[in-house]
């Protein structure tokens, strides 16, 4: 009667869901378990790994397998439960099922054993083949019958994948996997394995399997108890919100449009903070919604296992399903849900009529911002700060009428003097800070005696114009530069034959030379750092671009096939393409980062997108292509596909003349180093300013930099040296 009962379960209550794979919806095909207990197909598994970026996740549960898929267990449980119902489907079918071994004739027996399907001829074969003649052959009439009265095992024998003909019926202690008598002769001897029957290591297994099962249920109670009572908690959520709106639009009423207006203001600021608390709390609920569910498969799945698995079912994933089991029992408790407690508090105040929103929210120190720091002050000049208070979600929130918002500057006698604060009333604060003294001038911001994050701020202030002389009597015709990092002077050296780095304050730093690494000596034109901090570095010389790390060793070369006479090299901020400048055939060469070429552009002439001596480049956010045209006396501009844009050549007062060099800073803004000085454009070309003076004595600028702090770097080609200037 229990076996019937059985076959009955497995037939009326095990779904079609239950054999079909979650991923494409059809019975398993070649099923695979993975480590959290979840099987799916083969194919499909492949499919989702490589859609996933290469990264195997349960399409379930989420969980990461590291396991390769080829290496994964198999799901013999499903697979044999597939197969016993596709062939008691064929049996109650009216179309009598087609011989399984010549595929032709139509199918007289079933052997229990194999189990297989078998027409009169090929029959007799298989009851006079030798491994074969202890299976029991049963005409389908039969089968029938017997299957009818529940006296029939469902799942068949289990034979070796090893030894196809032996069953399974030991159980390797050692390895932990079920073997047949041959495995125990060959691959399993005694005494290194040790060996146990079969089924009874099975019922072992089911007593501990069915104790673990009451654990993983106690957990499943607990989670879904715990989820109704973050239902409820939302649902008070929103009760409290409709209730203290209620009083919100019962006071708005009495009072005049005025009363209206800050009405709508009220509402919007609870239904603001409600939808946070809501937000929270689904999100809260979700957590617990996705354990639960995973609790709920786990044990559905186990359940059937335990039920109607053979012992091979069983064993063959028993590390996996206790540790599983373990991770789900010991899963840490989630965090309950909190929310700020929010409430419409009634006023006769002349400035609120209706009233106000009270909560508990603090102001949070760390969450605070300042806006608008500068990188450098002019003496002299202002600039202004905005100071923002915000609690600790970041939510901008308004400091107690108690708590003072300072700011002060240290003064020259160490003493320190207050700066006017003007309160916005939103939680928001102005701050005028004017440079007073050159040097680096001291700034503190505190609320109720306490800093706000980066407070102290030192921000270097400077007399404008130059301010700085780098690498005198260092360089030798030195020509390209750029900034790294760390805020160094990065220039190429020409005449030494290096790129040679010095610090902020100008002391001589480290120098890179790839003596005997290249046929000819290294000879640097200019050089630019990639994203990942990578020096690319144009190589006149060897007709290369030469890259190296921020030491100096030597990465890899490129462009030897294509590059006649490089110049200027960059970087662009969007493709992250290398464009290198060819001064004497008047073209720009494009590569990828890795050294593989895309393409060139331009050509000798004077019209738009045609060169006569392109020398440094240099690139703005948003990929845009400054080019200086030397004989053509402009600076070209294309965009990140290479087309032309526009033009430019005004330096204010005259026309630009023998422009050599162009740099873009943060906020775009272009700076040009033609004949005898350097201007600042905008990103457009417009002239705003010249840069340097007469009195400064600018010859030949060959490279401009924006440094980190917003000074401006420029190469002084004759009098071998970097000149800073303050704009």
């Amino acid at each position: 009667m229990a076996m019937a009962a059985s076959n009955k379960f497995l037939m009326e209550e095990v779904t079609e869901d239950f054999l079909s794979c979650s991923i494409c919806l059809e019975n398993y095909k070649n099923p695979k378990v993975l480590p959290c207990l979840h099987t799916f197909c083969q194919q499909c598994l492949e499919s989702f790994k490589a859609k996933s970026g290469g990264v195997l996740k349960c399409a379930t549960c989420r969980i990461q397998c590291d396991t390769p898929i080829q290496k994964l267990k198999s799901n013999i449980f499903l697979t044999s439960l597939l197969d016993t119902f596709q062939r008691q489907r064929q049996l109650k079918t009216d179309h009598p099922p087609v011989c399984e071994v010549c595929q032709e004739k139509t199918a007289t027996h079933r052997c229990v054993d194999c189990p297989q399907f078998t027409c009169d001829v090929c029959v007799k074969a298989h009851r006079y083949t030798p491994a074969l003649r202890s299976h029991e052959v049963l005409t389908i009439d039969k089968y029938r019958e017997i299957q009818s009265t529940g006296q029939l095992m469902v799942q068949s024998k289990v034979f070796c994948s090893v030894h196809k003909d032996s069953q399974l019926k030991f159980y390797c202690d050692t390895c932990q996997v079920p073997v047949c008598v041959e495995c125990t002769i060959v691959k399993h001897r005694v005494p290194e394995h040790v060996h146990r029957d079969l089924q009874e290591v099975a019922d072992e297994y089911k007593t501990q399997l069915r104790e673990m099962l009451g654990k993983l249920k106690v957990k499943e109670k607990q989670i879904k108890k715990e989820k109704v009572a973050a239902e409820s908690k939302r649902e008070e959520i929103q009760n409290q919100c409709e209730v203290e709106k209620s009083k919100v639009k019962k006071r708005a009423k009495e009072v005049i449009e005025r009363v209206k207006r800050e009405e709508k203001m009220l509402i919007d600021s609870l239904d603001e903070s409600a939808t946070m608390a809501l937000k929270d709390a689904t999100m809260n609920i979700d957590e617990r919604e996705f354990h639960h569910g995973n609790i709920v498969s786990t044990h559905h799945y186990l359940e059937a296992l335990v039920h109607h698995g053979n012992a091979v079912h069983l064993l063959s994933t028993r590390l996996e399903t206790m540790k599983r089991i373990n991770e789900m029992v010991s899963m840490k408790k989630i965090s309950p849900i909190s929310h700020d407690i929010i409430k419409f508090q009634p006023t006769s105040d002349l400035g609120t009529l209706v009233g106000v929103i009270t909560s508990d929210i603090h102001v949070c120190l760390s969450k605070c911002t300042v806006e608008n720091i500068p990188k450098l002050l002019v003496r002299g000049e202002s600039v202004n700060l905005l100071i923002t208070t915000r609690d600790s979600k970041g939510k901008q929130a308004i400091v107690h009428h108690d708590v003072k918002t300072r700011v002060k500057t240290r003064k020259p006698d160490a003493s320190w003097e207050d700066i006017d604060v003007t309160d916005n009333n939103d939680g928001t604060f102005h701050v005028k800070i004017t440079g007073k003294m050159e040097g680096k001038q001291q700034i503190a911001m505190t609320i109720g005696n306490q800093h706000l994050p980066g407070s102290p701020f030192h921000i270097p202030v400077y007399i404008r114009g130059l301010v700085q002389t780098v690498g005198k009597g260092q360089l030798n015709s030195p020509f390209g530069l750029t900034i790294n990092k760390h805020g160094d002077f990065v220039t190429a050296d020409r005449e030494n034959n290096r790129v040679v780095i010095h610090d902020i304050d100008g002391k001589f730093k480290q120098s890179f030379t790839f003596t005997g690494q290249f046929a000819k000596p290294f000879t640097p034109r200019d050089v630019t750092i990639s994203d990942n901090n990578e020096y690319f570095m144009t190589d006149e010389n060897n007709k290369q671009v030469v890259v190296s790390d921020e030491n100096g060793k030597l990465i890899r070369k490129f462009g030897s096939s294509e590059i006649d006479n490089p110049r200027g090299i960059a970087i662009n901020s969007v493709t992250k393409n290398v464009y290198v400048s060819e001064f004497s055939t008047d073209c720009i060469r494009k590569y990828t980062q890795d050294g593989v070429y895309i393409k060139s552009f331009g050509r000798n002439g004077s019209r738009r997108g045609e060169f006569n001596g392109p020398c440094m480049l240099a690139m703005n956010s948003n990929g845009m292509v400054y080019v200086p045209d030397y004989n053509n006396d402009c600076i070209q501009v294309f965009n990140s596909d290479d087309q032309f844009l526009f033009e430019f050549s005004s330096t204010g007062d005259s026309t630009m003349s023998c422009s050599r060099a162009v740099a873009v800073d943060e906020n775009d803004y272009v700076y040009v180093g033609s004949e005898h000085k350097v201007t600042k454009h905008d990103s457009n070309g417009q002239f705003i300013c010249r840069i340097d003076s007469d009195k400064d004595g600018l010859r030949h600028p060959l490279g401009v930099a924006v440094c980190n702090d917003g000074r401006i770097a420029v190469v002084d080609f004759s009098n071998n040296c970097i000149k800073v200037f303050v704009n």
